[in-house]
């Protein structure tokens, strides 16, 4: 629902990071687990500078309501905590993995 002068521009670069960072969690199951944590790292980052352009359209008002942003706003959230979640999970088990045992 963004204006028409918006959509073709900062619309099309919010929706090509967003196809980018679902693609790149797409494979996240075809990773090795010890690889896991690294990914996590990496998509944090991705996440990050997509709520950074996210947060600077609705001080553009490029959002055509607070509910829109909201909605898109809360979604990547739930996603960066996912992820975060993911990432502790996996350094943590990657600790006795692969390796000798502690001595």
């Amino acid at each position: 629902n963004f204006k028409r002068a918006d959509k073709y521009t900062i619309g099309t670069e919010l929706r090509r990071m967003v196809n980018d960072l679902l693609l790149k969690i797409s494979t996240f199951n075809d990773l090795k687990r010890e690889e896991k944590a690294d990914f996590c790292t990496d998509l944090l980052k991705d996440i990050g500078k997509l709520q950074i352009k996210m947060n600077l359209c609705q001080e553009l008002s490029v959002f055509k309501s607070y509910k829109s942003w909201y909605h898109a706003a809360e979604m990547l959230f739930d996603i960066n905590a996912q992820c975060e979640k993911l990432k502790k999970h996996f350094e943590g088990s990657g600790q006795n993995h692969g390796g000798s045992a502690p001595q």
